[in-house]
């Protein structure tokens, strides 16, 4: 009865197309019971035959290696091929919709002929919904704000808001592990103050996320 009861749940899991599906499979009938055990069959029955609901997690915490092979800065300088790191914690609103911060670090950020690499530290908020398409995989879009820095390796920092827009597909690997493959834009409306007078120092990225992570 148990193996019985388990493929019907599974085979009305696939059927569904949604790995987020919260109700349990039909239990089936369980056999009638010999005279004087019906209360105990039948209640053993049900306990053989309940499918347990996937857990419902909240939490999601992930780490995204994020290559920039596009770059510019002011708008017209074409920048060094750049890469970074990223670190992402969210919580599921509802179904579908996760708010969370999202702190970044890029390297390498110079013009071509520039030797002197500079760093950019980035903390953002993040919005990010996921739509299932299968069992285990989902298409999501997400925006990023937040605040930048631009330590460059001598002199002054730039300093201004950042923003992130993209999509991309997501893989449940288990019930709690899942990678990612993101891409998407990344504008820097960075300035740097010297003497008193604010210039430009914007960037401006083609972002590309390789990610895997972890729900609670």
């Amino acid at each position: 009865m148990p193996r019985a009861s388990m493929f019907v749940a599974f085979a009305w899991l696939a059927l569904s197309g949604s790995a987020w599906a919260q109700d349990g499979a039909p239990t089936p009938e369980p056999a009638a019971a010999p005279s004087g055990q019906g209360v105990a069959a039948h209640v053993s029955a049900t306990e053989a035959g309940a499918v347990t609901a996937a857990p419902d997690r909240k939490m999601q915490v992930g780490l995204s290696l994020l290559p920039m092979p596009v770059g510019r800065g002011n708008g017209y300088l074409d920048l060094a091929f750049s890469y970074g790191v990223g670190l992402s914690l969210g919580y599921v609103l509802i179904r579908g919709l996760t708010v969370g911060v999202a702190p970044q670090v890029l390297f390498n950020i110079k013009h071509d002929d520039n030797a002197a690499a500079s760093k950019e530290y980035d903390l953002m908020a993040r919005v990010a919904y996921a739509f299932r398409v299968a069992a285990k995989i989902a298409v999501y879009g997400e925006a990023l704000l937040g605040y930048s820095v631009i330590a460059h390796p001598t002199g002054d920092s730039a300093r201004g808001l950042v923003q992130a827009y993209g999509g991309g597909g997501m893989v449940d690997i288990t019930d709690r592990v899942f990678v990612n493959l993101g891409v998407g834009y990344q504008f820097g409306l960075q300035k740097l103050r010297v003497d008193g007078t604010s210039y430009d120092h914007n960037t401006m990225f083609l972002r590309i996320a390789l990610g895997t992570g972890l729900k609670f």
